[in-house]
């Protein structure tokens, strides 16, 4: 079993490294969202999955132990492989998920391409109580309720509001999280 390993990135592709260990490369499966802040000659630790099947050796990489542990659970979800796995850790990071998964928000996992409404709710199901407590504070809920109310989408108020202050008032909040949405649409 390879757990992890630490070298120097010689070859990034979108979803994958190749990180060489004492001389050895080793072609390692990444999210997407890691392997487009990483760059070529830059010394990497990732905690590592090796997934055996028949036909294939998959090395999948993981730049905390916590990501490897969400990923490991998704994998024991029926009809979640590796690759689905991997795809969902890249549309949410592992505090998305996290939230997603405590707060039961299946919109979360429906927004990620090849997961529909009966496996979002599988992975709800198969999750909850498994992936700890959430680490950002409790959303402002009338404000995110006001956003839906006005046709904001579950996911991405959720993820909006998320990232603002929670400790300013009420109609700050929501005014910044308006005032940020009306940006997002005139790009």
């Amino acid at each position: 079993m390879i757990s992890s390993l630490h070298g120097t990135i010689s070859h990034i592709q979108s979803d994958r490294v190749t990180l060489v260990v004492s001389g050895v490369g080793f072609s390692v499966a990444l999210t997407s969202r890691h392997a487009q802040k990483l760059s070529v000659g830059q010394e990497l630790t990732l905690a590592t999955k090796l997934v055996v099947r028949e036909d294939d050796l998959s090395l999948f990489g993981f730049l905390s132990q916590q990501e490897l542990d969400l990923f490991d659970l998704l994998c024991g979800v029926n009809g979640i492989g590796p690759k689905l796995a991997m795809t969902t850790l890249s549309g949410l990071s592992a505090e998305l998920l996290v939230n997603a998964v405590n707060n039961q928000d299946e919109g979360a996992f429906r927004s990620i391409a090849g997961i529909g409404p009966k496996t979002a709710k599988l992975v709800l199901i198969s999750l909850s109580g498994k992936v700890g407590a959430s680490s950002s504070p409790k959303l402002n809920e009338n404000v995110l309720q006001a956003m839906l109310q006005l046709g904001g989408e579950e996911y991405a108020s959720r993820k909006l509001l998320s990232s603002l202050d929670q400790s300013l008032s009420e109609s700050e909040l929501l005014k910044l999280a308006l005032a940020q949405l009306g940006k997002a649409k005139l790009q």
